[in-house]
């Protein structure tokens, strides 16, 4: 766990959830590979074991880590490749989830100042300092954004209400985050419940979007290449409210299905998603499966 005070930058600290694999995985768990007998359950049970993310030392004062689940449960809108995995981050009181690749690594990040909670699952060793890294593929959660005005940004690009006044007659909410880029791809995904927004954001190949760090953090993959195609989850509980965020950056052959994955146990398991009815949720994984498949062609 790594833990900073430090200046993070235009919506560089921002920071819920879970995501499994349905057939067998012989993954790593950051970097140690499991046995064959961790293999994940039938679809018909709904979990799937949890890879522990690597754990550092706690700071002083501070909760100690929670402690991970051993499994997980699988919401059953959700599908996930053989080729996924759960990896689990333990944060001060606080344990979070979220699928990517099995056999990657997954480092986390604690910001000690605000509470502010992130992780980073990527091919090849673990980095001193993700929130700065190059990497060629990765997925990335804002578990916790680190405070009111970091919520607001980390969903206004994208959601119209998170500016919203938070009360009748209240005053609106300051957005201090930069225009997102004309070349975005913005759905909202209806939930059911007007209190509660959830936004698919797709970002073409090479097109940096500030809003979103992964996408200057995600090079070309190759001469010629422009780059992964870049998918993203924005969910919010009401006005100026909480605010959550995934996204996924993976080669185009694996993108959609995987992207599904992650995108899809993320909403199931925010708090947003489980504020839905069954229907509704089934209806917004249905809807976030098409917006990923139609980006990503």
């Amino acid at each position: 766990m790594r833990c900073s005070a430090g200046s993070k930058g235009p919506l560089r600290g921002l920071r819920s959830s879970i995501l499994v694999a349905v057939a067998a995985l012989t993954a790593s768990v950051c970097g140690s590979t499991l046995p064959a007998s961790a293999a994940v359950p039938s679809a018909a049970s709904r979990t799937a074991p949890v890879q522990a993310c690597q754990g550092q030392s706690n700071g002083p004062g501070l909760p100690p880590l929670k402690a991970l689940s051993g499994t997980v449960p699988v919401p059953d809108p959700i599908n996930l490749p053989p080729t996924a995995a759960v990896f689990g981050a333990s944060y001060p009181g606080d344990a979070q989830y979220l699928v990517a690749p099995s056999g990657w690594t997954c480092d986390t990040v604690f910001f000690s100042a605000d509470g502010g909670e992130q992780a980073f699952v990527h091919p090849g060793a673990s980095v001193a300092d993700p929130l700065s890294a190059q990497f060629s593929s990765v997925v990335q959660a804002v578990f916790n954004s680190g405070g009111v005005q970091t919520n607001v940004d980390l969903a206004c690009p994208f959601v119209p209400q998170a500016t919203a006044p938070a009360t009748p007659g209240g005053q609106p909410g300051n957005c201090t985050a930069p225009p997102r880029q004309s070349a975005d791809r913005v759905h909202a995904v209806a939930t059911g419940n007007p209190g509660l927004s959830v936004a698919a954001i797709g970002v073409p190949s090479g097109v940096r979007e500030p809003n979103l760090p992964v996408t200057t953090q995600a090079p070309p993959t190759g001469p010629g290449s422009p780059g992964n195609p870049v998918v993203a989850l924005v969910v919010l509980q009401g006005p100026q409210g909480t605010a959550q965020e995934v996204t996924c950056s993976l080669p185009k052959a694996t993108a959609t299905a995987g992207c599904q994955a992650t995108l899809g146990y993320f909403l199931a398991n925010s708090p947003v998603g489980q504020q839905m009815s069954s229907t509704d949720l089934a209806n917004a994984v249905a809807d976030l499966n098409n917006f990923i498949s139609a980006f990503v062609g």
